[in-house]
């Protein structure tokens, strides 16, 4: 059953309700507007106190009419939803397209998003974080001219009151400007390792058939490295274009499990691409990249899951072995493993000096303390280790 309504705060939106079953899913519909040049998805999951400035931080770009929005709303619990809608019926929230679903998780709700995507390209707001006030200034040329296939540029770090506290460098400013997406940009990348999605702007056709991993953390190290290989191009920014809000509460704030599963996961499907094209020397060292993420996560975990933890890298480990006895240019040992120890002691130490000094992360009061398995949330580069 489907119901249409008018919505008089807005003579360009229509509301779609459709039920199934139990299931209720409302959609908020911009009718289209075909000269959009940026699609940006924004996942949202009990962010109340964050998402209008992070949807502020794109309308009041000065090209923001050319920005189509697109909000996942992943379930919030919270009045996430509402402060969403009061932006999308305020005069410059014309752009905003809302679809509310049960919560799904950060991948489904991105996936969501690219499929319904309009603009030649797309980009990644989290949203709880801020892009920067001359954003559209410095990349919405670049989309004028086709530039290239992906825009890259750096990350500034903020806390939760917005002042910035750091900065995560991605862009090394002698490579600043276009360049070829070849073996020696991809394997810049992986040394690097930037797949968190916010860091750029791609072109939307590269997502074509790639999604991110359903019931994962860490899930862009999957899809990124993938729209990577697909790019004929690049174009590199030093500026920091985009704010990430280092806060209590994100699902990757504290190492599980479940984080170190979805790493050595992410592991083994890397190594499964070598599969002796002349892509080989990437995945290989993507393969590193994850892999020794995941011995570093294996390390922060709570002592109680401690062996769990080592007995998923170990596993990921023994698969790697076997692969590397059959090759000339993969080195059988794994550094990493024995890293381990040293890096839980490390950890260890300074969680106590954290907590004696009252440097932890800790929510705001007036926050909302309900998280889920699936919420969203977006990070510094994995490879970049806070």
């Amino acid at each position: 059953m489907q119901a249409g309504t008018h919505d008089p705060a807005s003579a360009t939106v229509a509301l779609i309700l459709t039920l199934t079953g139990d299931t209720s899913t409302m959609t908020r519909v911009h009718n289209g507007n075909s000269k959009t040049l940026l699609s940006v998805i924004v996942p949202a999951y009990n962010v109340e106190h964050f998402i209008v400035a992070s949807l502020q931080s794109a309308l009041s770009q000065p090209r923001a009419d050319e920005i189509e929005l697109i909000v996942i709303d992943d379930g919030s619990t919270d009045q996430t939803l509402e402060r969403i809608l009061d932006v999308q019926r305020s005069e410059r929230g014309r752009n905003i397209r809302v679809i509310h679903q049960e919560n799904r998780g950060v991948s489904a709700a991105r996936n969501r998003a690219i499929a319904e995507a309009t603009s030649p390209y797309i980009g990644f707001l989290d949203s709880d974080d801020v892009w920067s006030a001359d954003f559209t200034a410095k990349i919405m040329p670049l989309l004028d001219t086709n530039a290239a296939d992906i825009i890259e540029f750096n990350v500034g770090i903020i806390n939760s009151d917005g002042k910035v506290i750091d900065r995560v460098r991605l862009i090394d400013p002698a490579t600043v400007g276009h360049r070829p997406c070849d073996l020696d940009a991809l394997l810049d990348f992986a040394r690097v390792y930037q797949v968190f999605p916010v860091a750029r702007v791609y072109k939307r056709a590269l997502w074509d058939g790639i999604e991110f991993p359903a019931g994962r953390v860490y899930e862009d190290a999957t899809a990124i490295p993938l729209v990577y290989t697909r790019a004929k191009s690049l174009f590199r920014l030093a500026d920091d274009l985009y704010f990430y809000r280092r806060r209590a509460g994100s699902i990757t704030t504290r190492a599980t499990p479940y984080t170190v599963r979805s790493l050595a996961t992410c592991a083994e499907e890397t190594m499964e691409r070598c599969n002796g094209g002349p892509l080989d020397p990437f995945w290989l060292a993507m393969f590193h990249k994850v892999f020794s993420y995941a011995c570093f996560q294996a390390a922060r975990v709570d002592g109680r899951v401690f062996a769990e933890s080592i007995r998923t890298v170990e596993a990921t480990a023994a698969h790697y072995r076997v692969f590397a006895a059959n090759r000339t240019d993969a080195p059988t040992e794994l550094h990493a493993l024995g890293k381990i120890t040293a890096d839980r002691r490390w950890f260890l130490i300074k969680r106590i000096v954290k907590r004696a000094l009252g440097l932890e992360l800790r929510p705001p009061a007036s926050a909302s303390r309900t998280h889920a398995q699936g919420s969203v949330r977006g990070r510094p580069s994995a490879g970049s280790q806070q």
